[in-house]
């Protein structure tokens, strides 16, 4: 039941059937109510007293006083149940008593006038002729002296045919319904082609191109879709190509700049031209990374990795730091990409103590295996992160502290490009912090 409701929840084709099957079913019972009252006025204004007059004739045929032979062969001929009730006679055409129950008799000068106001045919000349109606039969009873003669006629057909008319009925709505849901689907599948494209086109693969059925509608929309991709596609190469470019044309300044401060007499306006130098080859280097793991054809180079090993060589190289590593017993080696899991460690951690400058408290991480998932933590107990800035944290050039001092320094592009490591391994980044209490930066990796 529950595939059932999912298919109406996530199938167009499905729903349009419903919509369809509901408007069809409610316009058949209309013409359905229109047709059976139709059926009824008809019956009551021209065939009911068609059907007097042919009881009448019966009636005549049988003779006075009633002749149980006559009445029998009646019956075998005609479509009418006959019963014959008097002195010495219990006849029935039937082999069984008529069923009187719930049954009311009028004259029929009453019933003619209780049906129809407009009706006048022949003379009432037989006032002891009553008749009674039912919804599967009419009943007519005649008084002859002592005798009782009712004729009945019944208003039902073969049972069996009924049946079967309905077996196939259903059957054949049936089977209209499943032609006209493949076809619905088949006129629509250009929608779920879109909806495949846009899909994938969203997660960054925009050489793909949606394939154009016939010319319509759909199919002017499946090309506008295609066009958009490919002038979003040459407008990010262009930007893409643009920044490596310039990225790549500064490194040589960069170089030749770096090489005259060796030069100079030491000073602290040295120690700083070179500190700023180093900052520059560093952004540069981030936003190159940045670029190469924000393509969709990003290529890891996983190889296996000790990420105990790794992370406490990363705390090594960083400067001076109290930061505690806590990592499991026993850890496996990890197939990683040791390049940008460095990478990684090295943005979190330096973050964790760039913040934990006024604390005694130093910066703690944790790494843990359980169930193929690969844990990594990173706390620190600094200033934290406001609510309003958590939020926008790991958007590229996105700066909580925007004076781009020294010791909180950076240029709003590591956690960004931290973002794109984790997510290239198919991981989960989460930070969550406190004004006051800190900053906990939780990684989750899918590994084997």
């Amino acid at each position: 039941m529950k595939k059932i409701i999912r298919l109406f929840h996530s199938s167009l084709p499905a729903r349009l059937m419903l919509v369809f099957s509901i408007a069809g079913s409610a316009i058949l019972c209309l013409i359905f109510i229109i047709i059976a009252e139709g059926f009824a006025l008809q019956w009551k204004l021209n065939v009911r007293p068609h059907l007097e007059q042919y009881l009448d004739y019966i009636n005549q045929d049988i003779g006075n006083p009633p002749n149980a032979a006559k009445a029998e062969a009646l019956a075998q001929r005609l479509p009418v149940n006959i019963y014959i009730i008097g002195p010495n006679i219990n006849f029935s055409s039937t082999g069984s008593p008529l069923d009187l129950d719930d049954v009311e008799f009028e004259s029929r000068k009453k019933w003619r006038k209780k049906r129809s106001q407009n009706y006048a045919s022949g003379s009432d000349n037989s006032p002891h002729l009553m008749f009674a109606d039912a919804d599967d039969r009419t009943i007519m009873r005649n008084q002859v002296d002592d005798f009782k003669v009712y004729f009945e006629i019944s208003h039902l057909g073969n049972e069996a045919q009924s049946k079967r008319i309905r077996v196939w009925s259903m059957l054949c709505l049936l089977l209209i319904l499943v032609l006209s849901f493949y076809q619905l689907r088949r006129m629509l599948r250009p929608v779920q082609d879109i909806k495949q494209g846009v899909k994938k086109m969203g997660a960054g693969q925009l050489d793909f191109r949606v394939p154009i059925r016939k010319e319509n509608d759909l199919g002017e929309l499946s090309g506008s879709i295609n066009q958009m991709a490919l002038d979003i596609e040459q407008m990010l190469d262009a930007k893409r190509q643009l920044l490596l470019a310039v990225s790549h044309e500064l490194r040589s300044p960069l170089t030749r700049a770096k090489i005259a401060s060796q030069m100079l007499d030491d000073s602290l306006n040295k120690e700083r031209l070179q500190e700023d130098i180093l900052e520059m080859e560093s952004l540069i280097s981030e936003i190159l990374e940045t670029e190469r793991m924000n393509t969709p054809h990003a290529v890891l180079n996983k190889t296996p990795v000790d990420l105990q090993d790794l992370v406490a060589s990363v705390i090594t190289e960083l400067p001076e730091n109290d930061v505690q590593l806590s990592c499991e017993a026993n850890l496996p080696s990890f197939m990683l990409d040791e390049k940008r899991i460095r990478l990684l460690m090295r943005n979190t951690i330096n973050n964790a103590i760039c913040h934990s400058v006024e604390v005694t408290a130093a910066p703690v991480v944790s790494v843990s295996y359980q169930q193929q998932c690969l844990s990594i933590s990173i706390k620190d107990f600094g200033v934290g992160i406001a609510e309003d800035d958590l939020q926008h944290i790991t958007e590229p050039f996105y700066r909580a502290d925007r004076s781009r001092t020294r010791d909180t320094g950076g240029f709003g592009i590591g956690l960004y490009l931290c973002k794109l490591i984790v997510e290239a391994h198919k991981g989960e980044l989460k930070i969550t912090s406190e004004l006051g209490k800190g900053t906990f930066v939780d990684i989750r990796l899918p590994v084997e």
